[in-house]
């Protein structure tokens, strides 16, 4: 098993920070070695991820840099003795680029007593979206999306869909978060449509998931070609260069021609006047 490490500040933050959707919500695993995942950050090289005995993240079970969808085996890095587990995670780039640390999302292991979750409170109402707003008229940027909503006493996390239809078959979206209210999603939408509906639930630790929200209408803008709207120069300098230079030439060519011309006609006139002047 790995020693623990202490835990250690992180740099200056420069890429969006990643959502931990799996393993989420307080709820025991299915295996000893889920698959963690999290949403994707544009511009990332890398993830890093921690586990950890509390949230506070004094004491590390794990500290990695490794790829999302890892399964990695409970019984090679938590002690025995491990009920519930707290991880996040943390996008890495070029240059010493990187993200602040997600929100710590929990877990129980597959060996944590049942019992000890007896109690929990199921509140049967579903959470209030709060963005993206129910409307059309102003179009979110399929790049980075944020979804928020009014969070539900009680509920260890929550489940996120998003799609084309208001029956949610087959939803290009469909995710739990942990016990934040708050995700942003980017490049996760795709862009042959601009029409979209989400909702979200609560989920609990021992009992069902609470009831959907109301699924809200929402647009997002359609993509823009700049490649093909940008001008032939700006597409592609040197071509463009290549282009201009003929026609530079040409320019050059045809403003000499009509000054030697000019020198001519001047010479001709004066040879012109100075016969006249000596007869």
């Amino acid at each position: 098993m790995p020693t623990p490490t202490p835990y250690q500040e992180s740099p200056a933050a420069t890429l969006p920070v990643p959502c931990p959707t799996q393993p989420v919500a307080g709820r025991r695993v299915d295996t000893d070695a889920p698959v963690f995942d999290w949403t994707p950050v544009p511009d990332a090289t890398g993830y890093r991820l921690q586990i950890a005995r509390s949230e506070a993240f004094e004491v590390l079970h794990y500290d990695e840099e490794t790829e999302r969808g890892t399964a990695l085996p409970l019984d090679s890095v938590l002690p025995k003795d491990a009920t519930t587990v707290y991880w996040r995670v943390r996008a890495e780039g070029g240059d010493d680029e990187r993200s602040e640390w997600s929100a710590p999302a929990h877990f129980a292991v597959p060996s944590a007593d049942p019992e000890a979750e007896e109690g929990a409170i199921r509140v049967d109402a579903p959470p209030v979206p709060l963005q993206p707003e129910a409307t059309r008229d102003t179009p979110v940027d399929a790049t980075a999306i944020p979804f928020s909503w009014e969070g539900i006493p009680e509920a260890s996390g929550y489940q996120l869909q998003v799609a084309a239809t208001e029956d949610f078959d087959d939803p290009p979206v469909d995710l739990t978060v942990d016990q934040t209210t708050s995700v942003t999603l980017h490049d996760a939408l795709s862009t042959e449509g601009t029409s979209f509906y989400w909702r979200v639930r609560p989920l609990f630790r021992v009992a069902d998931p609470g009831p959907w929200s109301e699924p809200v209408p929402f647009s997002v803008a359609p993509p823009t070609a700049e490649d093909d709207d940008l001008a032939p120069e700006a597409a592609d300098p040197q071509a463009s260069a290549r282009a201009r230079g003929p026609v530079e030439r040409a320019r050059t060519s045809g403003s000499f021609s009509i000054f030697v011309s000019l020198l001519v006609v001047l010479s001709f006139l004066a040879t012109i006047a100075l016969i006249i002047l000596s007869s």
